[in-house]
């Protein structure tokens, strides 16, 4: 006879993170920063170039980071690597680089009517790492994408997904990505763009498209502010209006558009293809 006795449970499997294994990550992110920004005092007092510096302070603090969650992983059975379930299409990456002008343009524009002008200390800052110097490129256009995309989409946002639900998962994810920005000048076009790329993630399984557009958006940007900040009259806190010389209804309106047609163009390649 069957014997129910000798039946063993199977464990239910364990995704890392949960929401609060998360936060738990996190808020590791801050004393792991200041270790980092430690270590580039000391750089300073070496004189080293201040480019050089934001770059290994970044590396260190996001690379520990990102150690530490595919340690977690590891640990307790997830798998310790970003993994991949299907081939891209190329025409995603081309339908991404219009959607995310147009998304960038229009968060950009809605930013410098509902927020503030950037605090002069921050705007600074911000223009001292946007230059056209190696370490400074490296930094905004490969290690940010490459780790940030990893840590955001591929950890957090994937474990959020199976532990709550997708929208969840997309939702947190992005919202903990605008937090780690450290400010809302920042974190604004962050958070939406992130909800995007995590839309990208679930629709996918990769974080390949997503590493590409936060290269693109990082890289647009960065091109935008050089090439107008050879102006005298431009600065961070330069509204769209100024630089394009038209109303910011009528930016935002232009921008939407954009987003809408390639976003219509990634639901088709995207969706899910029929067995007959």
């Amino acid at each position: 006879m069957f014997d129910s006795n000798n039946l063993q449970e199977v464990p239910k499997r364990v995704f890392y993170p949960n929401l609060a294994q998360s936060w738990i990550l996190v808020l590791c992110f801050f004393p792991v920063l200041l270790f980092a920004n430690a270590l580039g005092e000391m750089m300073k007092a070496m004189s080293f170039d201040s480019n050089i510096i934001t770059f290994v302070e970044y590396v260190i603090a996001l690379g520990i980071l990102t150690l530490t969650a595919f340690a977690v992983k590891s640990k307790i059975g997830d798998k310790p690597l970003i993994h991949y379930k299907s081939k891209v299409s190329a025409w995603v990456y081309v339908c991404v680089i219009p959607a995310i002008i147009g998304l960038s343009g229009l968060v950009d524009t809605i930013s410098t009517m509902i927020l503030p002008e950037i605090p002069e200390s921050l705007k600074k800052s911000l223009e001292e790492n946007m230059s056209s110097n190696f370490f400074s490129i490296l930094t905004a256009v490969v290690a940010a994408p490459v780790f940030e995309e990893i840590i955001c989409r591929g950890i957090i946002c994937e474990g959020l997904i199976k532990n709550i639900s997708p929208r969840a998962g997309i939702l947190w994810s992005a919202f903990i990505f605008a937090l780690m920005h450290l400010n809302p000048w920042q974190g604004l076009s962050a958070f939406v763009i992130g909800c995007f790329m995590g839309w990208i993630y679930r629709k996918t399984r990769s974080i390949i498209p997503c590493i590409f557009i936060h290269f693109a958006n990082n890289a647009l940007a960065l091109c935008a502010y050089l090439y107008y900040s050879s102006s005298a009259d431009y600065d961070l806190n330069t509204s769209p209006s100024e630089i394009y010389g038209s109303n910011e209804i009528i930016i935002i309106i232009v921008h939407a558009l954009i987003f809408l047609a390639s976003f219509v163009l990634l639901v088709k390649i995207l969706k899910p293809k029929r067995i007959t």
